[in-house]
C-alpha cells in the first residue's frame, strides 16, 4: 500500500526545489560575473541533484508499495 502522506511530502519538497532552480537560472541571466556565474551553476548542480534524491525515494516507495526508502527509519 502506498504512503500518501510520504508522497505528498515528497511531491512539494520536487516541487520546492524546482521552483528554486528556476529562479536561480532565471537570476544567472542577469550576471556578469564569472565567479558569480559559477557559485549560480553549482547550486543549481546541487539542487538538481536534490530533485534527483527525491524522484529516487518515490521511485523506490512506488515499487516497494510500502513506506519508502526512510520507512525502516
Amino acid at each position: 500500500m502506498f504512503d500518501g502522506e510520504f508522497l505528498s511530502q515528497r511531491f512539494q519538497r520536487i516541487g520546492e526545489e524546482h521552483t528554486d532552480l528556476v529562479r536561480i537560472a532565471c537570476a544567472m541571466a542577469e550576471i556578469d560575473d564569472r565567479e558569480e556565474r559559477l557559485f549560480r551553476r553549482l547550486m543549481i548542480a546541487e539542487a538538481s541533484n536534490r530533485i534527483a534524491e527525491l524522484w529516487q525515494e518515490v521511485a523506490a516507495h512506488l515499487a516497494d508499495g510500502r513506506g519508502g526508502v526512510g520507512a525502516n527509519a
